[in-house]
């Protein structure tokens, strides 16, 4: 009886780990050759930045086995070892395999013996990470000889041998994609592959006739070699990498060119929902949180273009609320739009409106006694306001509080006597609306014609404006 029941133990431990195993998705063995019982994590890229997914512990063999009951979506993934090292390697469709390499010193040995018999892909990434080790210090290498070569003979030798080498990267490229179009490899390479451009066209005389040519031309066939059916790409760093360069070097950061550039891009990631998920994500958050002023006319497009009509589905409610609630905010005052009106009082009793202010830059100043950083600020709008006031600059001074003696002491103190001072004692001109004040000063700047072309601005901007506006130094 007793026999029968060990045996009976040892079937079902068995069972559970035979039905362990076929409930796996993913295992990967790793064999680390010189490291033992220590704890090696299992890593993915996303975008530009890094994520542990599953955690093993070496052996005292220097074996560990990562697995998950889940699937792992195809992508660029990493295992880091004690010092912080690390390797990469490729998983997309087969997740169940092994892999093999050495530790040492050199962090580098991590990927020059790194090995697996089965699983062909990952293979192919790894021998060509290999060759890429390999190429690259022979490369490092020569620049090095070169920068301390003196006779043009070793010159143009060196400059050969490196050129022969880029040809070698080259074919190996060619070989992937010809051979492994369809891998998340061959999608990574089309990626970073840059565009070549040809000379720019010339008149019967030799002379260039278009000098911006090749940046146009650059620019329209920048993201001919990315594969926006591919969401494998989202998991490596080289997508995001391609999308933030773009918005960062090939494009005036104006608004309306983000608007005009950013409804193409979501327009080529629409080919696949998870990379015009991503991507979208992705130029909200870069302009929603720009420092650059003028901006949140990007947020108001994305929010209105994409988010608040349906098309990001997966958007919490509560956070669709928030945003639908940050538009009407700061849409009525975008940088371009005609400043909304406001009705005010005059400490003097007297009623102003600010479409009845006739000149041709008008400051509105909004700000509070008490406030610390408002003292400092009406003190140089004091003096800005001496500058310009032969220039047609009205400062248009807004109290936001509510004591009517402690503001005519202000006005008294700060000698604002050129000002035109006016306050809101029954919160009926709607300038916190109108004008997201929500914290003071803020400061906007407007033309002869009311548009806004300054908003929520330091004095030090609102001096450099008007220089740049009138011309006096």
């Amino acid at each position: 009886m007793k026999i029968f029941f060990k045996t009976s133990l040892i079937v079902l431990s068995i069972l559970i780990l035979f039905s362990q195993r076929l409930s796996a998705q993913y295992e990967i063995t790793v064999q680390i050759e010189n490291l033992q019982d220590s704890t090696i994590y299992l890593g993915y890229y996303f975008g530009d930045k890094q994520y542990a997914k599953d955690t093993a512990i070496l052996n005292n063999k220097g074996k560990a086995i990562f697995s998950g009951t889940d699937t792992l979506p195809g992508g660029l993934y990493f295992i880091l070892v004690p010092g912080n090292s690390m390797f990469e390697l490729i998983i997309d469709k087969e997740q169940t395999f092994e892999i093999s390499t050495k530790f040492t010193d050199d962090p580098t040995d991590l990927t020059k013996n790194l090995a697996s018999n089965n699983n062909a892909e990952l293979e192919l990434y790894i021998n060509y990470q290999i060759f890429m080790t390999v190429h690259g210090e022979k490369a490092m290498k020569l620049r090095k000889q070169l920068g301390v070569a003196s006779d043009e003979i070793t010159k143009k030798g060196i400059t050969d041998s490196l050129n022969i080498l880029n040809a070698e990267v080259k074919a190996k490229w060619a070989e992937i994609e010809n051979k492994h179009s369809e891998t998340l490899l061959a999608s990574i390479l089309r990626c970073v592959t840059e565009i070549e451009v040809p000379d720019p066209p010339k008149d019967e005389n030799g002379v260039i006739s278009d000098s911006l040519f090749q940046y146009k031309y650059y620019k329209a066939h920048y993201f001919d070699n990315v594969n926006f059916h591919d969401a494998r790409l989202l998991r490596t760093k080289f997508y995001f990498n391609k999308i933030n360069r773009y918005f960062d070097k090939m494009i005036v950061p104006a608004p309306d060119t983000i608007i005009k550039e950013s409804k193409m891009v979501l327009e080529y990631a629409s080919a696949n929902e998870e990379v015009f998920q991503y991507t979208l994500q992705t130029l909200f958050n870069k302009y929603n949180n720009s420092n650059v002023m003028g901006m949140d006319k990007a947020f108001v497009f994305f929010a209105e273009n994409y988010y608040l009509n349906g098309k990001a589905e997966w958007a919490d409610t509560t956070w669709l609320k928030k945003v639908k609630e940050r538009v009407k905010e700061i849409k009525p005052n975008l940088i371009g739009n005609e400043a909304p009106n406001l009705r005010l009082i005059k400490n003097d009793g007297s009623l102003v409106s600010l479409n009845m202010i006739e000149s041709d830059y008008i400051v509105l100043f909004f700000y509070e006694p008490t406030c610390g950083h408002c003292k400092k600020a009406t003190t140089k709008i004091v003096e800005l306001s001496e500058k310009f006031w032969e220039h047609s600059v009205e400062i248009l001074g807004i109290y936001t509080q509510f004591d009517k003696n402690e503001w005519d002491k202000f006005i008294a103190d700060k000698k604002l006597k050129n000002w035109i001072n006016t306050w809101d004692p029954y919160n009926q001109s709607g300038f916190r609306s109108n004008y997201d004040v929500k914290s003071t000063p803020s400061i906007y700047l407007l033309d002869k014609d009311r548009k806004i072309i300054g908003k929520r601005i330091d004095v030090e901007t609102l001096e450099k404006m008007l220089n740049d506006l009138i011309k006096i130094n």
